[in-house]
């Protein structure tokens, strides 16, 4: 009878060790990940709207509740002058009953749309929305601003419907208006309205 070196079987015994290791390490991350899965999707998620706040009661809570940006961080020299134009990015701020409802980046392009990335929602629920403008006057806009609205369960429940009336400042650096939020079921309904004030600043690359 042939016998195996002791050192050959010391290896062997240790590459098993080393293979059963593996495996187990394997079967616990995948355990891991079920279970991170399942907790997700057990989580209550809030009914919300692509752009700007949940239907609000009266005014909904603030979230975050400080200012996306510092005023200083933003561009407020003299542009354009009478040449000036609303295209661009800025910061805008919606006020209403004295709050701060909404604040987002919006960016308005010279073939007359418009999006707008807003902190009315988180990115998973969608806070990134569209909107077509037209000039009524010289500094003047009329915007137009859609979105979609669902449930807790991610089904659709309606839409959002953003309306603004702004005027461009005399440097083209600011804008400033009024804007109405109106909240719509499936059925075309008027259920929620928001209206209020609101105020931009043009951010600049330098």
């Amino acid at each position: 009878m042939t016998h195996q070196p002791k050192e050959t079987e010391s290896r062997r015994k240790s590459t098993s060790s080393t293979l059963q290791l593996v495996w187990c390490r394997s079967r616990f991350s995948a355990a891991l990940a079920v279970a991170l899965l399942a907790y997700c999707a057990a989580s209550p998620v809030s009914a919300n709207a692509a752009c700007g706040r949940p239907v609000p009661s009266n005014l909904p809570m603030l979230w975050p509740p400080t200012e996306l940006l510092p005023r200083a961080s933003v561009d407020h020299r003299a542009n354009a002058g009478d040449n000036a134009s609303i295209v661009g990015l800025w910061h805008v701020k919606f006020m209403s009953s004295g709050q701060l409802y909404d604040e987002g980046f919006d960016a308005w392009h010279s073939d007359g749309t418009e999006i707008l990335n807003d902190n009315g929602v988180p990115p998973a629920a969608g806070n990134v929305c569209l909107g077509v403008y037209t000039t009524t006057g010289k500094g003047s806009y009329e915007l137009k601003h859609v979105a979609w609205n669902w449930d807790a369960n991610g089904n659709l429940t309606g839409t959002l419907i953003i309306h603004e009336s702004v005027t461009l400042g005399a440097t083209g650096n600011s804008y400033h208006g009024s804007f109405e939020f109106d909240f719509y079921d499936l059925s075309g309904n008027l259920t929620s309205q928001v209206t209020g004030n609101l105020s931009a600043a043009r951010i600049t690359a330098d």
